[in-house]
C-alpha cells in the first residue's frame, strides 16, 4: 500500500520551542499494523517576544487572546511554508497541535492557540487542527491523546512516559497526567540560573540537596490522590503547585533536586496502581534528556523490574509531533483518533479541525480522485 507523508506539529507548554515532523506512514497487510518514518525534523525556539507573550497570555484580555489566537496562526503558517520549501516536501497534509493556553475540562472547555484557516492560508495541503474540543465536549478530559499512537505505531512496550510540560503515562487502557515535569523544572532552572533555558542534563538538579518537607508538601496534593481519567493544565499550577514553591525557603537547586524526585515518585506509585512489573517503560520528551531525573527514574522502576527500552534520538525529541501528524491523518481518513478508555469520554470519536489550502484544486481528502494525495484506505 502507498503512504501517506505529513507534517505534525507540537508546541509544548514549558515553551522549549516548536516541533516540526516530516513523517511518513504505511498501513502493513502483513502484519496488519501501521508504520512510520521520521524524514526531516526540528525544534524551532521561540522568539524572546512569543515566548513572553505565550508565558503571559492566560493573564491578558479577550481581545489580546483573539488577536493572538491569529497572529499564532501566521507564526506557524510563515514557519510551516519555510520548513516545506527548505526541505523540498509534497506534503499530503499537515496536522497542528496547537500551543495550549487554558485546559479546563472540568468546566468542559479546553483552548489551543493558532487559527487553522490562518495557518492553511500558507500551506499546499489540507491542515487539521482543533484535536481536543471534541473530546471535552463528550465528557473527556481532552487528554491525553498520544495513546492511540502509541498504541498503532509503536509495540512490544508495556509502558509509555512521555516527560513533557506534564509528565504523563500510558499503561495499557490508562493514560494519564502523572505531575508536572519540564514546566516546573524549566522555571526552577531559571530562578537558579538566569542565563539558561532549561536544567541541561539535570546538572543543576544533581547539585542540590533533597528536602523530605517539601517532598511530602509535593506528594500530598490532592490531584494524585484523583484516580484517571485527569489531566493537569496551567492553572492547576497556579493555584496548587506554584504557592509551595513560592513558600519554600530553599535554594533553586534544593527545590529542583526535591522536584525531581517527586516527579519519579508519582511515575513509581502510577506503575504500582497499573501492576505492572518485570516489563519494559519507553521514555521520550525534553525530560528524557535530564540525565539526573532519569537517574531518579531507574532507581525507583528498578525495584519493580522495569527497564528503561532503547529509544531513538528522534523518536525521543519529536513523538508527539510524529503520533499529532498520525492522528491528523486518522481524521483524514475519518477513523476515531481519540480513546474513550483513556480520556473518559462516552464514546471514541474523530477528534479534530480539517482547513482547506486556499488552491482552487483542492478537494476534499477522501473524494474518489484523492486530489489531496495518497490519503490510505
Amino acid at each position: 500500500m502507498k503512504s501517506c507523508r505529513g507534517i505534525g506539529v507540537m508546541s509544548g507548554t514549558s515553551l522549549d520551542g516548536i516541533d516540526l515532523a516530516d513523517c511518513s506512514f504505511r498501513r502493513d497487510e502483513q502484519p496488519d499494523r501501521w508504520s512510520y518514518e521520521i524524514h526531516h525534523a526540528e525544534t524551532l525556539p521561540y522568539p524572546t517576544e512569543w515566548e513572553t507573550l505565550l508565558a503571559d497570555l492566560h493573564r491578558r484580555s479577550a481581545e489580546e487572546y483573539a488577536r493572538t489566537h491569529v497572529h499564532y496562526g501566521r507564526f506557524l503558517g510563515e514557519r510551516l511554508a519555510a520548513f516545506v520549501s527548505g526541505n523540498n516536501l509534497t506534503p499530503d497534509f499537515v496536522a497542528s497541535h496547537g500551543h495550549t493556553v487554558f485546559h479546563q475540562p472540568e468546566e468542559h472547555w479546553t483552548a489551543q492557540l493558532g487559527d487553522g484557516e490562518t495557518t492553511a492560508a500558507f500551506l499546499p495541503c489540507p491542515l487539521v487542527a482543533n484535536f481536543r474540543n471534541k473530546d471535552v465536549a463528550l465528557g473527556g478530559q481532552g487528554a491525553p491523546l498520544v495513546p492511540v499512537g502509541e498504541r498503532e505505531l509503536f509495540s512490544g512496550c508495556d509502558l509509555f512516559l512521555n516527560l513533557g510540560g506534564f509528565a504523563n503515562l500510558t499503561a495499557g487502557n490508562t493514560a494519564f497526567d502523572v505531575a508536572p515535569c519540564n514546566f516546573v523544572l524549566n522555571r526552577l532552572a531559571r530562578q537558579a540560573d538566569p542565563d539558561v533555558r532549561y536544567d541541561r542534563d539535570g546538572a543543576l538538579a544533581r547539585s542540590g540537596a533533597f528536602s523530605a518537607g517539601l517532598f511530602d508538601k509535593f506528594e500530598s496534593l490532592d490531584y494524585y490522590r484523583r484516580p484517571p481519567p485527569k489531566s493537569l493544565g496551567r492553572e492547576w499550577l497556579d493555584t496548587e503547585l506554584y504557592p509551595i514553591l513560592d513558600d519554600a525557603n530553599l535554594s533553586p537547586v534544593d527545590v529542583l533536586h526535591t522536584f525531581c524526585r517527586h516527579v519519579a515518585s508519582q511515575v513509581e506509585k502510577a506503575v504500582a496502581n497499573a501492576g505492572i512489573t518485570d516489563s519494559t517503560i519507553a521514555v521520550t520528551g525534553g525530560g528524557a534528556f535530564n540525565t539526573f531525573l532519569c537517574e531518579c527514574l531507574r532507581e525507583v522502576l528498578g525495584a519493580r523490574k522495569i527497564s528503561f527500552r532503547e529509544v531513538d534520538f528522534q523518536t525521543i525529541a519529536f513523538k508527539e509531533a510524529l503520533i499529532f501528524a498520525f492522528l491528523g491523518l486518522l481524521v483524514l481518513r475519518g477513523e476515531a483518533n481519540t480513546s474513550a478508555r483513556v480520556t473518559g469520554a462516552r464514546t471514541d470519536a474523530v477528534c479534530g479541525s480539517i482547513h482547506l489550502p486556499p488552491t482552487a484544486q483542492a478537494g476534499p481528502p477522501g473524494k474518489a480522485d484523492r486530489t489531496q494525495g495518497n490519503l490510505p484506505g
